[in-house]
């Protein structure tokens, strides 16, 4: 009997026409999470894993763009051939998120670029740096709080020494869209 009220209950708020709060002077904060598994089998048999864990708040100054600040804390973990490797790093990254479909919609499109910058003190591997273009699907279950789903593409590289890295990473978000009091 619950189970039936609840499901009806779910039907009624995803049919009724939502008005996201996308649109100018509305607050964005949420986070996601990140991962991707590659592996070679190629001269040097290799293994990585990747998670990036990413809190994250911004200001809409025009409808559908926002613009933010996330701290984000990146943890590497590699088997090859030649040995184990394990890496984190803490990287503070300003970004741009733009919707590209009208706020009315359930379902919106959205395209985010950042730039991450080595904020771990305690770290002596140089500077790593890292641009990162984001796409994907924010589902909004009611005008204010959206799931998302993503995909990502990261260009890292470290000033002091000629390493660099790139990575496709499939992530999974909650974001919650504050409207201006």
């Amino acid at each position: 009997m619950i189970m039936k009220h609840l499901f009806f209950l779910i039907l009624l708020v995803a049919s009724l026409s939502l008005n996201a709060q996308i649109t100018k002077n509305n607050w964005l904060v949420g986070g996601s999470a990140a991962f991707s598994y590659t592996e070679n089998d190629n001269e040097i048999n290799s293994r990585n894993f990747r998670l990036s864990l990413s809190p994250n708040i911004g200001y809409f100054f025009w409808d559908k763009l926002a613009f933010g600040l996330r701290p984000n804390y990146f943890f590497n973990r590699g088997r090859s051939d030649s040995g184990r490797s394990k890496s984190e790093r803490i990287m503070l990254a300003p970004f741009a998120r733009y919707y590209l479909l009208e706020a009315e919609r359930k379902i919106n499109v959205f395209v985010e670029t950042a730039y991450n910058i080595n904020i771990d003190l305690l770290s002596n591997r140089g500077s790593p740096e890292s641009f990162e273009i984001k796409g994907g699907l924010a589902i909004f279950l009611n005008s204010s709080v959206a799931l998302e789903t993503s995909l990502s593409y990261n260009n890292s590289n470290s000033k002091n020494q000629f390493v660099g890295s790139h990575s496709l990473l499939l992530g999974f978000g909650l974001q919650i869209h504050l409207e201006k009091l």
